[in-house]
């Protein structure tokens, strides 16, 4: 149901996005509902362990909506009017998801698997063993596939423990398991201009 409202390659006008969502519900309509956050932003209501979520735009209005859901989103404020928005429907990082909504320009980006970090408009994902750090909203923008590694990966599901920027944006520390003894290791890696 939330995956159909962000298409892979949407960075359409949010009114688009939001045929097939759920219709506001306020904690006064769900039996035993509980606001558990909310700012200007966005709302998360706890329904017996079920979660329904809000995200506003700068006047209020309700620009995408879910649930229930049966594990709570992570909604965070990335800076004055970017929005972030994951879920996690497994253990690992290859079953998080998420997306982001620029309340400004009102618009959503594409869907995102494995979100390690974020720095200014870029995101660092994860896909098998590379990690692809792009413009959140336009990968034109910005894009850069990291696939070769100083040392070869351990032969596991998910050799990529974590990637953050580091050094202002400008690098990646990517940590990744090698060896038959699973030795994690890091290493910094420039990004392009």
């Amino acid at each position: 149901m939330i995956l159909s409202a962000c298409s892979t390659y949407s960075t359409s006008s949010v009114q688009n996005l939001t045929e097939g969502n759920s219709p506001y519900i306020s904690g006064d309509d769900i039996k035993n509902a509980e606001t558990i956050e909310e700012t200007d932003y966005y709302k998360i209501i706890d329904a017996d362990l079920m979660y329904y979520y809000y995200i506003f735009d700068e006047n209020h209005n309700v620009v995408k909506s879910g649930g229930p859901l049966n594990r709570k989103p992570h909604i965070s404020m990335v800076n004055n009017h970017l929005l972030k928005f994951t879920l996690q429907s497994g253990t690992g990082i290859g079953t998080q998801w998420g997306y982001y909504y620029d309340t400004k320009a009102d618009v959503f980006s594409r869907v995102f698997q494995s979100i390690y970090d974020q720095w200014d408009s870029k995101v660092a994902y994860g896909e098998a063993e590379k990690v692809i750090v792009r413009d959140i909203f336009d990968k034109t923008q910005y894009y850069q596939e990291i696939s070769s590694f100083k040392t070869p990966f351990s032969e596991v599901a998910e050799p990529i423990t974590n990637v953050k920027f580091v050094n202002n944006g400008t690098s990646i520390e990517v940590s990744y398991l090698i060896g038959v003894d699973y030795k994690e290791v890091a290493e910094i890696i420039k990004l392009k201009e």
